[in-house]
């Protein structure tokens, strides 16, 4: 195990007490003072700008750098994007999720949040003197909340329900969703409408800063804001969008609607925070994220395959209600059992839901009016019939 420039520069190797003290962060086997060692052996190295290289592979070192979890303000080791993968059996292999996206976040069920309460998004940073390792440590909250708080936002302002009559522009849509933000207060008495800025970039994160720094809403408790956008895609620990393709930086969870990696466009929802007491630092904490149609249309969707055939229905939708049918087509975010379905319903209680993925996604529902676009010969077939069946009436 080597210390390296980021360059790739060698700087030193590791003594085997620092190498075996290394080994032990890692599984989890120290304890009071050989932790807070470790913790301060492993800032410095971050403080100096330095990586570490594993000398598991011979031809090409697997390098890991190390990151600050933004939730718990512990220290882990992280693989670089794009490093060599570390060979069988050795002690730094990492599984194939990060620290801050662990399967338990994804397993809880989001909930719709009731307005008028306290998100508490975020915990508070733990009083001086209080028993904890290192510094700047804080309670953690669950991080399944802020995907609950995202969902909740688009039942409520009708992002997730298309009909002709009812279309909106880009403007209107985000214009809805903080009309919504303004019922749920970050905590007491402070409206997240007023802390939240719907844009991801450096302009409006310095807004969203300067007003944090200068509310005195806050009182005791950690200032937070929120960070609302359509983004191209999240990567590596960053939130990239078009404007900013370097992309920015998120310390903690990632809680994603569906729980698998979704190409973008993607309506992100993020904590901008303080990471530490006493420090003007602000960065994005957690992320959570919902992919949508596209950018002009947040309407959502459950995997990319869905995409294409959506657009279509979409189309069909508005070209019924030239013929004077009108058709809502309703994607259920909270509570669904079966995600990938989308429910049409027209005048005269003409219902029909639809399922748009290759395979199932959840239990099947018992029901004649539930079709799936796999079992159609083409797409075009399966246009017809939904068509047919609306037209009928």
């Amino acid at each position: 195990m080597r210390i390296i420039e980021k360059s790739g520069t060698p700087v030193r190797s590791l003594t085997p007490a620092e190498r075996a003290l290394l080994e032990a962060f890692v599984g989890g086997q120290l304890e009071n003072v050989q932790r807070l060692h470790a913790n301060q052996w492993l800032l410095k190295v971050r403080s100096e700008g330095q990586w570490l290289a594993c000398d598991c592979q011979t031809r090409s070192a697997p390098v890991m750098n190390v990151t600050l979890d933004g939730s718990t303000g512990t220290l882990f080791l992280k693989d670089n994007p794009g490093s060599a993968e570390h060979a069988r059996g050795c002690p730094f292999i990492k599984d194939d999720r990060e620290p801050g996206e662990r399967s338990e976040v994804d397993d809880v069920p989001a909930s719709w949040l009731a307005p008028d309460r306290p998100l508490k998004l975020i915990g508070d940073f733990k009083p001086a003197g209080a028993d904890s390792v290192g510094t700047g440590l804080y309670e953690s909250r669950e991080p399944h909340r802020l995907l609950s708080l995202l969902l909740t936002l688009v039942e409520a302002s009708g992002l997730n329900v298309y009909a002709t009559h009812l279309k909106k522009d880009l403007s209107a849509q985000f214009a809805e969703l903080r009309t919504v933000a303004a019922r749920y207060p970050l905590i007491d008495r402070v409206p997240a409408s007023h802390f939240l800025e719907t844009r991801v970039d450096i302009k409006h994160m310095m807004m969203l800063k300067g007003r944090l720094k200068d509310s005195a809403a806050f009182g005791e408790h950690r200032r937070h804001g929120l960070l609302l956008d359509c983004v191209a895609q999240v990567q590596a620990r960053k939130v990239l969008t078009d404007a900013h393709g370097s992309g920015f930086d998120y310390q903690g969870h990632h809680s994603r609607w569906g729980g698998a990696k979704t190409q973008g466009p993607l309506l992100a929802l993020a904590i901008y925070a303080t990471t530490a007491p006493q420090r003007q630092f602000y960065e994005m904490i957690h992320l959570a994220t919902l992919p949508v149609l596209s950018r002009g249309q947040l309407f959502p969707i459950y995997r990319d395959e869905e995409r294409e055939p959506l657009k279509m229905l979409i189309g069909l939708i508005d070209w019924m209600a030239d013929k004077g049918v009108k058709v809502t087509m309703r994607r259920p975010v909270i509570g669904g059992v079966v995600m990938d379905e989308l429910v049409l319903s027209a005048a005269r209680e003409r219902i029909l839901s639809v399922s748009l993925t290759h395979s199932p996604q959840g239990p099947e529902p018992r029901s004649e009016t539930f079709k799936r676009l796999a079992d159609f010969k083409s797409l075009e077939t399966f246009k017809r019939y939904v068509a047919g069946f609306f037209m009928r009436a």
